[in-house]
């Protein structure tokens, strides 16, 4: 194999386990790793390391139609969880209570 094929070729590795989920059905994790990233995502920023990790796990275990109703939910205001404002920026001293539904 040449040098070029070796460049072409995609890493590929799994998700590391959960020990919060390890007798349970993967709903849960998916459900938990989507609201984690996206808390992580408003209140850390979206190139934080550990949000890029909470991202890359949803969307490996996370059917593709869930994750398309739950950004509808959050984009007109009926996701069932609390999320911290999509302005809130600790970083800049500005106000982030969890939006109360």
């Amino acid at each position: 194999m040449s040098k070029k094929d070796n460049e072409d070729e995609q890493k590929i590795e799994t998700i590391p386990p959960d020990p919060r989920f390890q007798d349970s059905n993967v709903t849960r994790w998916c459900f938990g790793s989507y609201v984690d990233y996206h808390r992580c995502r408003r209140l850390l920023g979206e190139k934080n390391p550990g949000c890029e990790q909470l991202s890359k796990i949803y969307k490996t275990i996370c059917p593709n139609s869930w994750i398309e109703r739950w950004e509808e939910q959050i984009n007109i205001g009926t996701f069932p969880m609390d999320l911290p404002p999509a302005e809130c920026n600790p970083k800049k001293k500005i106000n982030c209570p969890f939006r109360k539904q």
